[in-house]
Protein backbone atom coordinates (compact mmCIF):
# COMPACT_ATOMS: atom_id res chain seq x y z
CA UNK A 1 0.00 0.00 0.00
CA UNK A 2 1.31 3.43 -0.97
CA UNK A 3 1.60 5.91 1.89
CA UNK A 4 1.47 9.65 1.29
CA UNK A 5 2.25 12.26 3.92
CA UNK A 6 0.86 15.71 3.21
CA UNK A 7 2.67 18.31 5.30
CA UNK A 8 1.00 21.65 6.02
CA UNK A 9 -2.11 20.75 4.07
CA UNK A 10 -3.85 23.92 2.86
CA UNK A 11 -6.39 24.50 0.09
CA UNK A 12 -4.20 23.30 -2.76
CA UNK A 13 -2.86 20.32 -0.85
CA UNK A 14 -6.40 19.35 0.12
CA UNK A 15 -7.57 19.63 -3.49
CA UNK A 16 -4.77 17.42 -4.72
CA UNK A 17 -5.24 14.74 -2.07
CA UNK A 18 -9.00 14.72 -2.71
CA UNK A 19 -8.34 14.08 -6.38
CA UNK A 20 -5.86 11.30 -5.65
CA UNK A 21 -8.19 9.57 -3.19
CA UNK A 22 -11.17 9.84 -5.53
CA UNK A 23 -9.26 7.64 -7.98
CA UNK A 24 -7.76 5.20 -5.45
CA UNK A 25 -9.27 4.79 -1.98
CA UNK A 26 -6.61 2.27 -0.92
CA UNK A 27 -3.87 4.91 -0.58
CA UNK A 28 -2.87 5.59 3.01
CA UNK A 29 -2.81 9.35 3.65
CA UNK A 30 -1.43 11.13 6.69
CA UNK A 31 -2.03 14.87 6.64
CA UNK A 32 -0.86 17.63 8.95
CA UNK A 33 -1.86 21.22 9.53
CA UNK A 34 -0.49 23.95 11.74
CA UNK A 35 -3.53 24.59 13.94
CA UNK A 36 -6.01 22.35 15.69
CA UNK A 37 -8.88 24.30 14.12
CA UNK A 38 -7.61 23.70 10.58
CA UNK A 39 -7.06 20.02 11.39
CA UNK A 40 -10.70 19.75 12.43
CA UNK A 41 -11.80 21.26 9.10
CA UNK A 42 -9.43 19.01 7.18
CA UNK A 43 -10.88 15.88 8.77
CA UNK A 44 -14.19 16.88 7.21
CA UNK A 45 -12.58 17.38 3.79
CA UNK A 46 -10.44 14.23 3.97
CA UNK A 47 -12.43 11.73 6.05
CA UNK A 48 -10.24 8.80 4.97
CA UNK A 49 -6.98 10.51 6.00
CA UNK A 50 -5.27 10.51 9.38
CA UNK A 51 -5.06 14.20 10.29
CA UNK A 52 -2.94 15.77 13.03
CA UNK A 53 -1.86 19.32 13.86
CA UNK A 54 1.43 20.81 15.00
CA UNK A 55 -0.52 22.76 17.61
CA UNK A 56 -1.64 19.51 19.24
CA UNK A 57 1.65 17.66 18.66
CA UNK A 58 4.87 19.48 17.80
CA UNK A 59 6.17 16.21 16.29
CA UNK A 60 3.15 15.87 13.97
CA UNK A 61 5.08 16.52 10.76
CA UNK A 62 7.88 14.09 11.60
CA UNK A 63 5.44 11.38 12.62
CA UNK A 64 3.39 11.79 9.46
CA UNK A 65 6.46 11.63 7.23
CA UNK A 66 8.02 8.60 8.95
CA UNK A 67 8.12 5.69 6.50
CA UNK A 68 6.04 7.47 3.86
CA UNK A 69 6.65 6.66 0.19
CA UNK A 70 5.95 10.24 -0.84
CA UNK A 71 5.98 13.37 1.30
CA UNK A 72 3.93 16.16 -0.23
CA UNK A 73 5.21 19.54 0.94
CA UNK A 74 2.12 21.74 0.98
CA UNK A 75 3.37 24.54 3.21
CA UNK A 76 3.59 28.16 2.11
CA UNK A 77 6.85 28.98 0.29
CA UNK A 78 8.19 31.11 3.13
CA UNK A 79 7.62 28.23 5.58
CA UNK A 80 9.47 25.67 3.47
CA UNK A 81 12.95 26.16 4.93
CA UNK A 82 11.97 25.69 8.57
CA UNK A 83 9.56 22.86 7.76
CA UNK A 84 12.01 20.85 5.70
CA UNK A 85 14.91 21.42 8.08
CA UNK A 86 12.75 19.90 10.78
CA UNK A 87 11.73 16.94 8.63
CA UNK A 88 14.96 16.04 6.85
CA UNK A 89 16.82 14.26 9.69
CA UNK A 90 13.98 11.77 10.15
CA UNK A 91 13.33 10.97 6.49
CA UNK A 92 14.22 7.62 4.99
CA UNK A 93 16.62 7.86 2.05
CA UNK A 94 14.11 6.50 -0.48
CA UNK A 95 11.27 8.81 0.54
CA UNK A 96 10.42 11.07 -2.38
CA UNK A 97 9.78 14.72 -1.54
CA UNK A 98 7.05 16.26 -3.67
CA UNK A 99 7.00 20.05 -3.46
CA UNK A 100 3.99 22.02 -4.64
CA UNK A 101 5.31 25.33 -3.32
CA UNK A 102 5.32 28.10 -5.90
CA UNK A 103 8.67 29.81 -6.24
CA UNK A 104 10.90 27.27 -4.48
CA UNK A 105 13.50 25.73 -6.79
CA UNK A 106 14.54 22.09 -6.64
CA UNK A 107 18.18 23.08 -6.09
CA UNK A 108 17.21 24.98 -2.94
CA UNK A 109 15.07 22.10 -1.69
CA UNK A 110 18.08 19.82 -2.20
CA UNK A 111 20.19 21.96 0.13
CA UNK A 112 17.59 21.37 2.85
CA UNK A 113 17.17 17.63 2.24
CA UNK A 114 20.27 16.47 0.36
CA UNK A 115 19.63 12.75 0.91
CA UNK A 116 16.20 12.57 -0.71
CA UNK A 117 14.95 12.50 -4.30
CA UNK A 118 12.85 15.57 -5.12
CA UNK A 119 9.98 16.18 -7.51
CA UNK A 120 8.55 19.62 -8.05
CA UNK A 121 4.89 19.80 -9.04
CA UNK A 122 2.47 22.63 -9.71
CA UNK A 123 -1.23 21.71 -9.49
CA UNK A 124 -4.32 23.87 -9.76
CA UNK A 125 -7.51 23.78 -7.71
CA UNK A 126 -9.73 21.76 -10.11
CA UNK A 127 -7.52 18.85 -9.03
CA UNK A 128 -10.04 18.40 -6.20
CA UNK A 129 -12.66 17.18 -8.70
CA UNK A 130 -10.30 15.25 -10.95
CA UNK A 131 -10.08 17.97 -13.60
CA UNK A 132 -6.87 19.70 -12.62
CA UNK A 133 -3.64 20.31 -14.46
CA UNK A 134 -0.53 19.15 -12.64
CA UNK A 135 2.92 20.01 -13.96
CA UNK A 136 5.57 17.51 -12.91
CA UNK A 137 9.31 18.26 -12.94
CA UNK A 138 11.38 15.50 -11.29
CA UNK A 139 15.00 15.92 -10.37
CA UNK A 140 17.32 13.75 -12.45
CA UNK A 141 18.12 11.66 -9.35
CA UNK A 142 14.54 10.42 -8.89
CA UNK A 143 14.23 6.74 -9.93
CA UNK A 144 12.08 6.27 -13.03
CA UNK A 145 9.75 3.81 -11.30
CA UNK A 146 9.02 6.30 -8.51
CA UNK A 147 8.25 9.01 -11.07
CA UNK A 148 5.85 6.64 -12.83
CA UNK A 149 4.12 5.75 -9.56
CA UNK A 150 3.74 9.44 -8.73
CA UNK A 151 2.27 10.13 -12.18
CA UNK A 152 -0.29 7.39 -11.65
CA UNK A 153 -1.23 8.84 -8.27
CA UNK A 154 -1.56 12.36 -9.64
CA UNK A 155 -3.53 11.25 -12.70
CA UNK A 156 -6.53 10.79 -10.43
CA UNK A 157 -6.49 14.56 -9.94
CA UNK A 158 -6.32 15.50 -13.62
CA UNK A 159 -3.95 16.00 -16.54
CA UNK A 160 -0.30 15.37 -15.61
CA UNK A 161 2.16 17.24 -17.83
CA UNK A 162 5.90 16.52 -17.83
CA UNK A 163 7.89 19.75 -17.85
CA UNK A 164 11.43 20.87 -17.40
CA UNK A 165 11.70 22.87 -14.21
CA UNK A 166 12.54 25.98 -16.26
CA UNK A 167 9.03 25.76 -17.75
CA UNK A 168 7.21 25.74 -14.40
CA UNK A 169 6.80 29.56 -14.32
CA UNK A 170 5.04 29.42 -17.70
CA UNK A 171 2.71 26.70 -16.42
CA UNK A 172 2.07 28.82 -13.34
CA UNK A 173 0.92 31.67 -15.56
CA UNK A 174 -1.26 29.47 -17.77
CA UNK A 175 -2.83 26.85 -15.50
CA UNK A 176 -1.70 27.43 -11.94
CA UNK A 177 -3.05 30.97 -11.90
CA UNK A 178 -5.18 30.59 -15.04
CA UNK A 179 -8.19 29.14 -13.23
CA UNK A 180 -8.67 32.52 -11.57
CA UNK A 181 -8.64 34.27 -14.96
CA UNK A 182 -11.69 32.29 -16.02
CA UNK A 183 -13.35 33.08 -12.70
CA UNK A 184 -12.64 36.77 -13.23
CA UNK A 185 -14.24 36.68 -16.68
CA UNK A 186 -17.28 34.93 -15.20
CA UNK A 187 -17.47 37.57 -12.48
CA UNK A 188 -17.36 40.35 -15.09
CA UNK A 189 -20.03 38.69 -17.23
CA UNK A 190 -22.35 38.30 -14.25
CA UNK A 191 -21.92 41.99 -13.43
CA UNK A 192 -22.63 42.88 -17.08
CA UNK A 193 -25.78 40.75 -17.03
CA UNK A 194 -27.03 42.57 -13.95
CA UNK A 195 -26.48 45.90 -15.71
CA UNK A 196 -28.60 44.56 -18.58
CA UNK A 197 -31.49 43.97 -16.19
CA UNK A 198 -31.02 40.37 -15.08
CA UNK A 199 -31.12 39.43 -11.42
CA UNK A 200 -27.74 38.49 -10.01
CA UNK A 201 -28.93 34.94 -9.33
CA UNK A 202 -30.19 34.40 -12.88
CA UNK A 203 -27.08 35.98 -14.38
CA UNK A 204 -24.87 33.72 -12.25
CA UNK A 205 -26.76 30.58 -13.25
CA UNK A 206 -26.50 31.50 -16.93
CA UNK A 207 -22.81 32.34 -16.82
CA UNK A 208 -21.88 29.21 -14.85
CA UNK A 209 -23.84 26.97 -17.23
CA UNK A 210 -22.34 28.75 -20.24
CA UNK A 211 -18.81 28.27 -18.89
CA UNK A 212 -19.50 24.60 -18.22
CA UNK A 213 -20.89 24.06 -21.71
CA UNK A 214 -18.05 25.93 -23.40
CA UNK A 215 -15.48 23.91 -21.48
CA UNK A 216 -17.13 20.64 -22.47
CA UNK A 217 -17.22 21.63 -26.13
CA UNK A 218 -13.59 22.71 -26.02
CA UNK A 219 -12.53 19.41 -24.43
CA UNK A 220 -14.16 17.54 -27.30
CA UNK A 221 -12.61 19.77 -29.96
CA UNK A 222 -9.56 21.52 -28.43
CA UNK A 223 -9.32 24.25 -31.06
CA UNK A 224 -10.58 27.47 -29.45
CA UNK A 225 -10.17 29.56 -32.62
CA UNK A 226 -12.28 27.11 -34.64
CA UNK A 227 -14.91 26.92 -31.90
CA UNK A 228 -15.08 30.72 -31.75
CA UNK A 229 -15.37 31.09 -35.51
CA UNK A 230 -18.12 28.47 -35.66
CA UNK A 231 -20.43 30.68 -33.57
CA UNK A 232 -19.40 34.04 -35.07
CA UNK A 233 -21.75 34.70 -37.97
CA UNK A 234 -21.00 37.78 -40.02
CA UNK A 235 -23.12 40.69 -38.80
CA UNK A 236 -24.37 38.68 -35.81
CA UNK A 237 -24.54 39.30 -32.09
CA UNK A 238 -21.57 37.11 -31.15
CA UNK A 239 -19.21 38.87 -33.54
CA UNK A 240 -20.37 42.22 -32.19
CA UNK A 241 -19.50 41.13 -28.66
CA UNK A 242 -16.21 39.51 -29.64
CA UNK A 243 -15.12 42.66 -31.44
CA UNK A 244 -15.25 44.53 -28.14
CA UNK A 245 -12.90 42.00 -26.53
CA UNK A 246 -10.51 42.03 -29.47
CA UNK A 247 -10.53 45.82 -29.87
CA UNK A 248 -9.82 46.16 -26.14
CA UNK A 249 -6.71 44.05 -26.62
CA UNK A 250 -7.69 40.76 -24.99
CA UNK A 251 -4.71 38.91 -26.49
CA UNK A 252 -2.31 41.51 -25.13
CA UNK A 253 -4.05 41.43 -21.76
CA UNK A 254 -3.82 37.64 -21.59
CA UNK A 255 -0.16 37.68 -22.56
CA UNK A 256 0.60 40.34 -19.96
CA UNK A 257 -1.26 38.41 -17.25
CA UNK A 258 0.58 35.16 -17.99
CA UNK A 259 3.91 36.99 -18.13
CA UNK A 260 3.23 38.77 -14.84
CA UNK A 261 2.40 35.50 -13.07
CA UNK A 262 5.45 33.77 -14.55
CA UNK A 263 7.71 36.69 -13.61
CA UNK A 264 6.39 36.64 -10.07
CA UNK A 265 7.13 32.92 -9.88
CA UNK A 266 10.75 33.57 -10.86
CA UNK A 267 11.01 36.46 -8.38
CA UNK A 268 9.70 34.20 -5.62
CA UNK A 269 12.36 31.62 -6.47
CA UNK A 270 15.05 34.25 -5.96
CA UNK A 271 13.48 35.52 -2.74
CA UNK A 272 13.06 32.05 -1.29
CA UNK A 273 16.54 31.04 -2.38
CA UNK A 274 17.95 33.98 -0.44
CA UNK A 275 16.05 32.87 2.66
CA UNK A 276 17.09 29.22 2.34
CA UNK A 277 20.73 29.92 1.58
CA UNK A 278 21.06 33.16 3.55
Amino acid sequence: MTTIASIGTGNMGTALIQGILSADETINVRATTNSAASAKRLRGDLPRATVTSVEDDDEANRKAAAGADFVFLSVKPWMMADTLRGLAPGLEADTVLVSMAAGVATADLATLAPENPIVRIMPNTPSAIGHGVIALAPDAEVPADRVETLKQLLSGAGLVVDLDESQVPAMTGISGSGVAYFFLLAEAMIAAGVKQGLSEDVARQMVVATADGAGRLLSRKPDPAAQRQAVSSKGGTTLAGLSEFIDAGIFDIAEAAVQAAADRSVEMERENSDVING
